[in-house]
This record gives C-alpha cells, sequence and structure tokens, in this order.
C-alpha cells in the first residue's frame, strides 16, 4: 500500500515533465518542413529584398546591423507569418519547440508580449521575432531542436 502511494506522485510527475516533450519527425515530414520553410523563405526575400548579411547577422547575434531598418524587420516578420511559426502575433507553440528553440515555462507568452505597443506590424512581429531568436541563442543553447 505505501509503495502505491508513492508511485503515484512519481507517475504524475513523469506525466507532467513529458507533456512538454518534443516528438520528432518522421523524415518525410521534415523533408516537407523544410520545403516549406524554404519556400517561406524566398518569398519573403523576394517581397523584402533585404542583404543576405543581415539574415546571417541575425540569426547568429538576434541583431541587425541597423535596428531601425524596416525593410529586414518585414521580412523576418514575414517568414515567421509564412512559414506559420506565427500568426497574428501568436506563436505557433509546437512549431517553434519544434524547429527553432524547446520553449518551456512561460517563453512564449513573454514573447509574444513582445512590442506590443508598436503600430508597425513589421516592427511589432519582429519584436516577437527576435526575441524568440534571442532565447533560442542564449536560454537554449544547449537543447538541440528535432
Amino acid at each position: 500500500m505505501f509503495r502505491a502511494i508513492f508511485l503515484i506522485p512519481v507517475l504524475c510527475l513523469i506525466l507532467v515533465a513529458t507533456q512538454d516533450e518534443v516528438v520528432p519527425d518522421d523524415p518525410e515530414v521534415q523533408k516537407e518542413m523544410h520545403a516549406m520553410f524554404y519556400t517561406a523563405r524566398v518569398a519573403c526575400a523576394d517581397e523584402n529584398l533585404i542583404p543576405y548579411a543581415n539574415v546571417l547577422q541575425f540569426n547568429i547575434t538576434g541583431e541587425l546591423p541597423d535596428d531601425k531598418d524596416k525593410t529586414s524587420m518585414c521580412y523576418f516578420n514575414c517568414f515567421f507569418e509564412k512559414s506559420g511559426l506565427m500568426k497574428d502575433y501568436k506563436l505557433n507553440k509546437d512549431l517553434v519547440r519544434k524547429y527553432v528553440w524547446p520553449a518551456t515555462g512561460d517563453s512564449i507568452q513573454v514573447c509574444e508580449d513582445e512590442g506590443k505597443e508598436e503600430l508597425n506590424a513589421c516592427e511589432r512581429g519582429y519584436a516577437i521575432v527576435k526575441c524568440v531568436f534571442v532565447r533560442a541563442l542564449t536560454d537554449a543553447r544547449n537543447k538541440p531542436t528535432v
């Protein structure tokens, strides 16, 4: 009887701990997702002509060379929207956790709250994207995504 009472809380803890676990896609789904990300990237690059160096710098540092560059902000907002990572300033937590960073706790909500005061759509979306990237670069550096 004592063992059964002890095991129930342990099983509950295991269940709670595994609820946020990211389940890897099978290779075919991964291939489809990467193709979709590529299509979004190309479409956004066509809409927002930015130097590729800006994309590289942002991916490495979470910063743009010019923090007033609305064209680059629009590119990143566009990419997150067209790829399904974000819609109407709400992050798709399953996709973000699977393909960008394994967000935990209130991280998704914290990033969604970024830029709420911005009236410009690109600036607001970029604030969210920047939060996601900075957290991915710092909080999750050693936590692999799928």
